[in-house]
């Protein structure tokens, strides 16, 4: 069938040869009417390996000084005619073909090596080597010195030799060259030119961390491939550059260098490492597009609004770690945790409001208002019944859940800031429960009753397309702060979503009722999931770390930005964690002490639990009191905001300056809390038409996000 291949190509190739002649002149054309070629170009370039019998097509292409392809006449020539034979049309035979005219049969001839080359008017191409051997069964592959360790560290440099068989016997040294295949080049490349190497062996240099395979091949036949890992990520540290710390205040407008210092698994220091570079705020403090991915070593924070973040940078897959089943991102030891002064900034603050539930013809609106002047702007109808709003964090686009799919016929509805437009998407619905830091990925919690089956939907906005995933009654989640893994949970079940790994299903002892990554990424926390405890899991492998022991189970929790401390809010108290990691690679390890503080407040019944940019304060809104609950993170004192007219507070939103907080309140208005002052200093009433439609009863705003 090989042969047949060839003899089609040879006879193609003829016609062709003979139409281009023919349209050079007259039929009394001379080869010196021909031009002469600046150069010919034979194909294949390379060293050729070809068991004894094989047929092997050649390809000649005259080129004039410009590289330009002309027609001129080529011939083809061997060097050893008992080893290989050409035809006229370029195919050559591992031995002596019965015509140089027509060939069809291809006689085996002897072992050996030959050089091709390709002329036209004296002309001749650089020879191709071709090296004739008998059939090879099989090729192993073996590191030319043995390893000492099961891993390269980035740009070692490693050479391979392949040896071939033949009926159990080597036949390497008649093979010549072999091919050389790399399936993920960012892992390991192949040195294409290296410098006396001998034949038969293949130079490496380790690129990026991660598993890559190998293969050699000749003759068509392939090596079994294998494993080449560039030793993975241990460790990163961070460092700012005229800091003594990684905790620092800056004024708005400033640049900080923050660099990463990144060690291999065989304590290596490695540069050229492609980190994730994430900002928890962008909005507050950028570090450029959030998450991206630079091999620099470092980033330029730039302080652009008061408040605070949290900046990492983590070996984040499929970019770093690359082909590790299952994934191994790793998180720096710790975070730069900037707190930003300076002159507050205006923004907006939308309110929505659930009224309308399942009432036909009702029409829910969403109502912006500028801060901090506090005026209503125009009324925009939403396509569906809210049930939850969420910023991304740039805050340029605010995402909008519904529980009413009316069989799909609703969805998640997302509005756009800067043209103030609102678009649906009937592929997901549900209740927003977390937004990925770099705003592609939201988790949606579909659990109305009405519209079954329960489940999870996880949106991206990238392709604006939905994958639904098999989980019921998901009430919170939280993506670590690379976006690589979402937490997702559901009573005594953790799931753990990422889109390069398999849904992952973990057991709790007892229910769970929030969940927050440490800020730094390497672990995430979770308020309950034992009794009386919050449960620790590492982020990398999503391994039980420790189990930490609270006075009763915490309703909420929330990681603080410079990654040394967890807030929980467990009635009548705030549980304060104390955390202490060492990075270990994917198994790293974690210490926490718990200081309950009470608040004073009694058996308060929680409702959110809100912490500022900076970790400065949180505060804890209850539905059985009327005023916000303020504690104090640098000494630990708590105090509280009485709400006007003895309202009690529903939802709240915080400025990224955390100078100001919006409240959505029993009253039906949207209280506007000083925190640096800790008074009511204002309630926004809204218009009748909140909720439009066919129906006429008012709705009061109970759904509130400030755009950061």
């Amino acid at each position: 069938m090989g042969r047949s291949v060839f003899f089609s190509i040879a006879i193609i190739s003829s016609v062709l040869l003979i139409a281009a002649l023919a349209g050079c002149g007259s039929s009394s054309s001379t080869p010196a009417e021909f031009p002469v070629p600046a150069s010919i170009i034979l194909s294949p370039t390379n060293a050729v390996s070809m068991d004894v019998g094989a047929i092997q097509s050649f390809i000649g292409t005259p080129q004039n000084n410009n590289k330009q392809t002309i027609v001129t006449p080529i011939s083809f020539q061997s060097s050893n005619t008992a080893v290989l034979t050409i035809a006229a049309n370029g195919s050559a035979c591992a031995g002596t073909w019965d015509s140089l005219s027509a060939p069809q049969v291809c006689t085996p001839g002897q072992l050996g090596v030959a050089q091709v080359t390709a002329t036209a008017r004296g002309v001749s191409s650089p020879p191709t080597t071709v090296y004739v051997h008998q059939h090879i069964d099989s090729i192993i592959v073996n590191p030319v010195k043995p390893p000492t360790t099961s891993c390269y560290s980035k740009d070692a440099v490693v050479d391979y030799e392949a040896h071939a068989f033949s009926r159990n016997t080597e036949i390497t040294s008649s093979v010549g060259t072999f091919t050389w295949q790399v399936l993920n080049s960012s892992v390991v490349s192949l040195n294409t030119t290296p410098i006396g190497l001998p034949t038969g062996q293949g130079q490496f240099t380790a690129r990026t961390p991660g598993t890559t395979s190998i293969f050699a091949s000749a003759s068509g036949v392939n090596s079994v491939t294998f494993a080449f890992n560039t030793c993975a990520v241990e460790s990163i540290t961070l460092a700012v550059t005229g800091s003594t710390g990684n905790t620092i205040t800056v004024a708005k407008g400033t640049s900080k260098a923050i660099t990463a210092t990144v060690l291999d698994s065989l304590g290596a220091t490695i540069t050229g490492v492609p980190l994730t570079w994430c900002s928890s705020e962008p909005a507050s403090v950028t570090v450029g597009t959030n998450c991206s991915t630079n091999t620099s070593g470092g980033v330029s924070a730039t302080a652009s609004q008061a408040g605070g973040s949290t900046v990492i940078a983590s070996c984040t897959p499929p970019t770093c770690n690359i082909g590790f089943t299952p994934t191994q991102p790793i998180y720096p030891e710790g975070a730069v945790s900037f707190a930003v002064t300076g002159t507050s900034v205006g923004t907006t603050v939308w309110v929505a409001s659930t009224g309308c539930g399942t009432t036909d013809g009702c029409v829910s609106n969403i109502v912006p208002v500028t801060s901090p002047a506090n005026t209503i702007g125009n009324v925009t109808s939403l396509p569906a019944t809210p049930n939850s709003l969420l910023f991304s964090r740039d805050g340029s686009q605010l995402f909008v859940g519904t529980d009413r799919g009316l069989l799909g016929t609703k969805g998640l509805a997302i509005v756009s800031i800067s043209s103030n437009t609102v678009s649906e998407f009937t592929s997901a619905t549900g209740k927003v429960l977390a937004v990925s830091p770099d705003g592609k990925k939201i988790v949606l919690s579909h659990t109305d009753p009405a519209e079954l089956p329960s489940q999870v939907f996880v949106f991206d906005t990238t392709n604006n397309s939905s994958v639904a995933l098999a989980i019921a009654g998901a009430t919170a989640a939280d993506f670590s702060p690379d976006g690589l893994k979402a937490y997702v949970l559901a009573g005594s079940t953790l799931y753990v979503y990422s889109p390069l790994d398999a849904l992952k299903t973990i057991l709790l002892s007892a229910p769970a009722n929030d969940v927050s990554f440490l800020a730094n990424g390497a672990f995430a926390y979770l308020a309950g999931g034992s009794s009386s405890a919050v449960t620790v899991f590492r982020t990398c492998d999503n391994g039980l770390a420790q189990t930490v022991g609270t006075p009763a189970t915490p309703f909420f929790i929330k990681t603080l930005p410079d990654a040394t401390q967890v807030l929980a809010v467990d009635p009548p108290s705030i549980d304060v964690i104390n955390v202490t990691t060492t990075p270990t690679g994917c198994t790293p390890t974690v210490s926490n002490a718990v200081n309950s503080v009470n608040l004073g407040q009694g058996n308060f019944v929680p409702t959110q639990l809100i912490v500022s940019t900076d970790g400065s304060r949180a505060y804890v809104l209850a539905s059985n009191l009327a005023s916000i609950l303020v504690f104090n993170v640098g000494n630990q004192t708590s105090s509280s905001i009485a709400l006007a007219a003895n309202a009690t507070p529903i939802r709240g939103a915080s400025t990224t300056d955390g100078t100001l907080l919006y409240v959505t309140a029993s009253d039906g208005l949207v209280h506007v809390i000083d925190t640096v002052a800790g008074n009511d200093i204002q309630q926004i009433s809204f218009p009748q038409n909140f909720c439009g439609g066919g129906v006429t009863f008012t709705c009061k705003p109970d759904l509130i996000a400030v755009k950061p």
